[in-house]
């Protein structure tokens, strides 16, 4: 009797290691596969190919990215992967990914099924969810901290896939020759790799979105105002959605 308990008690704590295996083995499938949470169309690259790179589907493309049409993306666009987590001026967002329930997205961010179904009044089953969905998940209890406006020699920017000085200086309005200016490290301008820090000239008319900005705190930084930034940014389709990483023109 003794025997049969504790092979019964073996096989449900293997059971339940295989679970929380497989379910850090899906939602993080994007961040494995060296895609992290968002990622920058290259020329050639179609939904299909994203997905099937980054261990998504196109389904959750397209619905993590509000795309109307699967076939219509461009070379330079920003799409965000499942697993990201947005920070807004109201809400945090955070995109559904693979094998998410409410249950663990709840103990992710220290919060409760109930809260999350508040937050969300658009679930109307709460076992039901899907990849790609975007979820508010946080209310800030204290407005978001000013951040320190960037130094004058400029902003930092990662180099990305697919990335030239030429394609990065056209993105941030700027040139190649400012940008080597500052960077006097860059010994060959046809020499960048994924991942290299780059400073931005100060004088650059685009802005990179960093942790804890909002259109407000960028504004403020740059000296404008939201609706002068919405209407640089016609992208830009909720006020309170924006994303780290993302490139916004201030000027």
């Amino acid at each position: 009797m003794e025997v049969s308990m504790t092979t019964k008690k073996l096989f449900q704590a293997f059971v339940l290691l295989a679970v929380l295996l497989a379910t850090f083995a899906t939602t993080s499938t994007a961040f494995a596969a060296g895609c992290g949470f968002s990622v920058t169309v290259a020329s050639g690259d179609t939904l299909r190919k994203i997905a099937s790179r980054c261990g998504t589907t196109v389904a959750a493309l397209t619905l993590a990215n509000n795309l109307s049409n699967a076939n219509l993306i461009h070379v330079g666009q920003i799409l965000v992967l499942p697993g990201a987590h947005l920070h807004g001026s109201g809400y945090d967002i955070y995109v559904v990914a693979h094998g998410d329930t409410l249950k663990t997205i709840a103990s992710r961010f220290g919060t409760t099924v109930d809260v999350l179904l508040k937050l969300n009044p658009s679930i109307t089953n709460p076992n039901v969810i899907y990849a790609g969905q975007r979820l508010n998940v946080a209310v800030p209890t204290s407005p978001p901290p000013v951040v320190t406006p960037p130094p004058a020699s400029g902003q930092i920017y990662y180099v990305r896939k697919g990335d030239t000085l030429r394609s990065i200086a056209s993105r941030m309005s700027t040139t190649t020759e400012d940008i080597l200016k500052v960077n006097p490290q860059i010994k060959n301008p046809s020499l960048i790799y994924v991942g290299q820090a780059i400073t931005i000239p100060a004088s650059a008319s685009s802005y990179i979105v960093q942790k804890g900005d909002t259109l407000r705190i960028i504004a403020n930084k740059f000296g404008t105002t939201v609706d002068n930034l919405l209407s640089l940014n016609p992208n830009i389709k909720n006020v309170n959605l924006i994303y780290v990483g993302q490139v916004i023109n201030v000027r």
